[in-house]
C-alpha cells in the first residue's frame, strides 16, 4: 500500500517491558528483519498503551494511513485487541486505519 501510494512505511513497536522471554525477543527480532526486508522503518517506542504510542506516533509523523493486523485470536485477546483499536481511534487525529487479519489455522 505504502509503495502504492508512495509513501514511507513505518512499523511501530511499542516496547512495554513484556516482551522479555528468548522466544518472544526471536520472534520480534524475526518480524523487524521482514519489515527492513520489505522497506518499513522500524521505529521502536516506549509505552504502556500501544494505541497512545500509536496515536502520538501518527501525529507527530502527520501519517494519513494505519494498517493493523489481526492474529486470529479469540476471547479476552480479542477483547484487548478491539480496545486498543477503538483507543486508538479515539486518541488519533483523523486517518484511515485499514484492518488485515489473518485466518485462523
Amino acid at each position: 500500500m505504502a509503495q502504492a501510494i508512495d509513501a514511507e512505511l513505518f512499523v511501530v513497536y511499542t516496547d512495554m517491558g513484556q516482551d522479555t522471554s528468548v522466544e518472544n525477543q526471536k520472534t520480534l527480532n524475526a518480524n523487524f528483519r521482514f519489515a527492513e526486508n520489505v522497506g518499513a522503518s522500524v521505529v521502536k517506542v516506549q509505552g504502556k498503551s500501544v494505541a497512545q504510542s500509536v496515536a502520538e506516533f501518527v501525529n507527530e509523523k502527520h501519517i494519513t494511513q494505519v494498517v493493523f493486523g489481526r492474529s486470529a485470536t479469540r476471547g479476552w485477546k480479542r477483547y484487548f485487541y478491539l480496545s486498543a483499536i477503538h483507543q486508538f481511534l479515539r486518541d488519533a487525529p483523523a486517518v484511515d486505519v485499514h484492518i488485515v487479519t489473518q485466518e485462523p489455522d
